[in-house]
């Protein structure tokens, strides 16, 4: 449900000429690989993000597990 939530949210607009210039080639891959499956199915989706959290597993925030906690790394 966050997910489709995030692809809700008014963000501005990118081409995919503006991803070109600021991703690298295997992240811009990724990204198109991630369009088709949201064009395709939720399996798709499902599929993409297992695979996706293993090549790019996800930025922890440090910061943000700080303010919530009060410390940093707990």
């Amino acid at each position: 449900m966050r997910f489709w939530w995030q692809l809700s949210m008014p963000y501005r607009e990118v081409t995919m000429e503006q991803l070109g210039l600021n991703v690298s080639e295997a992240k811009l891959v990724v990204l198109e690989e991630l369009i088709r499956a949201i064009r395709t199915s939720h399996e798709r989706i499902d599929a993409w993000v297992a695979a996706t959290r293993q090549a790019f597993p996800p930025i922890e925030d440090l910061g943000f597990r700080t303010s919530r906690d009060g410390s940093p790394g707990s």
